[in-house]
C-alpha cells in the first residue's frame, strides 16, 4: 500500500484515486466532510478513525451526519486544519 505524509514532496492522487485508498493511506491527514442535507462541515483526523482500513470511498459512502441523518456531499483530504498545514487537499467528492 502507498502512502502519502503530510509533509511530503511526492504527487498526491488524483481524487478518483484517493478514494479507492484506505483511509491509513493518509497517516495523521484529516477529512473535512460537508453534508449534503445541511452542508455543516466535520473533520475526521485519520489517527482518531475508526475502519481506517476501509476505502475511503466505503467509509464515505456509510457516513451520516450525527444531527439530520445526511449523507456526505463533500468531502476534501487535508494534511492539516485549515490555517495550520499548507499542503493541498488530494481528493474531492461530490454526490452521487
Amino acid at each position: 500500500m502507498r502512502h502519502w505524509r503530510r509533509h511530503g514532496t511526492g504527487p498526491l492522487p488524483t481524487g478518483a484515486e484517493a478514494l479507492d485508498e484506505p483511509f491509513n493511506a493518509f497517516p495523521s491527514w484529516f477529512l473535512r466532510i460537508t453534508c449534503a442535507r445541511c452542508g455543516q462541515e466535520r473533520m475526521v483526523n485519520q489517527v482518531h478513525a475508526a475502519k481506517s482500513d476501509l476505502p475511503l470511498r466505503d467509509i464515505l459512502a456509510k457516513m451520516r451526519h450525527e444531527r439530520c441523518g445526511g449523507l456526505a456531499g463533500k468531502a476534501e483530504l487535508l494534511t492539516g486544519i485549515e490555517g495550520v498545514s499548507s499542503r493541498a487537499g488530494a481528493a474531492d467528492r461530490a454526490a452521487g
